[in-house]
């Protein structure tokens, strides 16, 4: 799943609940919840795990973090996110398991259990998408999102 999907959930989820404690537990959750579905990275993730040199999945994640940024900050602007600690919180919830995992890529020692979960959740379901698929069904939950 898009990290601007789960930051946006997140967010949301911060803009309703207004407890920054719940809604960066809620986010954490529901970040396992998404990444069930199944999202169309699978191919991506597999090759850049053997070959490093794959940059598919690297741009990838360039384009995710700063669609995240101006699609995060479009929301603010446009009044459909408030700022408060409970919004941040729920971002940071949201976003947090993908950076345990890539600090777990990275070391292969921190966050082990974050990143078996985080295993667990995307091969919970054992079928898959393409991937432009699935970033059409992303794109339509941040529209159904944001259309409030």
């Amino acid at each position: 799943m898009l990290i601007s999907v789960h930051a946006t959930i997140g967010a949301v989820i911060g803009e309703k609940i207004h407890y920054s404690l719940f809604a960066f537990a809620l986010a954490f959750l529901s970040h396992f919840v998404l990444d069930i579905i199944p999202h169309g990275d699978k191919a991506l993730i597999k090759a850049y795990r053997n070959d490093f040199k794959n940059k598919a999945m690297l741009y990838l994640i360039i384009f995710d973090v700063i669609s995240t940024v101006i699609l995060l900050g479009l929301m603010f602007y446009l009044r459909k996110l408030t700022y408060s600690p409970a919004v941040l919180w729920g971002i940071i919830g949201g976003i947090l398991p993908d950076v345990m995992v890539a600090i777990h890529e990275i070391t292969h020692k921190q966050f082990h259990r974050a990143h078996k979960a985080h295993d667990w959740a995307h091969e919970k379901l054992k079928w898959s998408l393409p991937l432009n698929l699935a970033l059409v069904y992303q794109i339509i939950i941040l529209y159904l999102l944001l259309r409030n």
